[in-house]
């Protein structure tokens, strides 16, 4: 009878230890999660003791802790982004309005005895605002792409007549500037599930940043195999960081973008990516390539 009652005894105060230990955690907690939430601190919070039912609530807890950690990161990369984002637009919008602008004053300010010189200027300022248009509707257009949910109707298509029709419509472009575009392509057909305005955007940003960005000639490959690539190579005139070229507003130096946003690639990316491909960029002796996949039709 004895030995039973020092049983229980014992037994009893393992579990009073036990349960002080648990309430003693469980008390520390809210005090550790204020300290890491005022402190903005990336530490975690430890038991001292290794009770298995409060580790399971730690594991959660700190999960929780690295979760909202991960998301403050990513909100002060998109808020740092915003602000290079409206310092670029606030040059790019500047940039063709000021020279618009200093021409309407020479213009009103100046006698201009000849015909042929006030209708020069005035040719100017129009060309300075249709740049000014163009930029507005580059900013609205990319601003409807991101905020979008609609959802994009996919239907199977031929991608080698988008793609061609991209090209020609190119053709003279680069011909006035005494420049050409290199097809290679073996195929009359390659079946793709996707959706022709969204790709023929992706095609005529490619082009277009090829022909607006680089002097010489640009080579466009198709290749079929597990995948398909198409794959946009030309002439680098300024040193680029691939891994940022499909940023918004990315340019090289921001004093030379010439009223040019930077968003034609950025713009690509989305579309392949809503299309479920693929978009990277690579440099090799000074000539850019870039790549667009996508998985064959089954």
């Amino acid at each position: 009878m004895i030995l039973i009652i020092l049983i229980l005894i014992i037994i009893i105060i393992i579990l009073s230890t036990y349960l002080f230990l648990i309430n003693k955690e469980l008390r520390s907690i809210p005090s550790k999660i204020e300290f890491i939430k005022n402190s903005h601190s990336n530490q975690l919070i430890h038991t001292q003791y290794n009770i298995k039912d409060i580790n399971t609530i730690l594991i959660e807890i700190n999960n929780l802790i690295k979760e909202f950690n991960n998301m403050e990161t990513q909100y002060e990369i998109k808020n740092q982004s915003l602000r290079k984002m409206i310092t670029n637009i606030s040059h790019d919008l500047r940039t063709p309005l000021t020279s618009a602008v200093g021409y309407i004053d020479i213009i009103l300010n100046n006698e201009m005895n000849e015909e042929e010189e006030r209708l020069k200027e005035l040719k100017i300022i129009e060309e300075r605002l249709k740049k000014l248009e163009e930029l507005i509707d580059s900013f609205f257009e990319f601003s409807k792409i991101v905020s979008s949910e609609n959802k994009i109707e996919i239907e199977k298509i031929n991608l080698i007549t988008v793609l061609e029709n991209s090209i020609v419509g190119f053709c003279d472009d680069f011909s006035k500037k005494n420049r050409m575009i290199h097809y290679d392509n073996h195929y009359h057909q390659i079946e793709l599930n996707s959706n022709v305005m969204l790709l023929t955007r992706i095609f005529d940003n490619l082009i277009n940043n090829a022909f607006m960005h680089s002097n010489g000639d640009l080579y466009i490959q198709v290749i079929k195999d597990e995948n398909i690539q198409i794959i946009f190579t030309n002439e680098l005139l300024d040193d680029v960081d691939v891994d940022k070229m499909f940023e918004e507003f990315y340019t090289t130096d921001i004093s030379r973008t010439n009223g040019h946003t930077g968003l034609g690639l950025a713009i690509a990316k989305e579309f392949v990516l809503r299309l479920g491909g693929q978009i990277y960029a690579t440099k090799d002796n000074g000539q850019l390539s870039i790549v667009v996949k996508f998985m064959m039709v089954e």
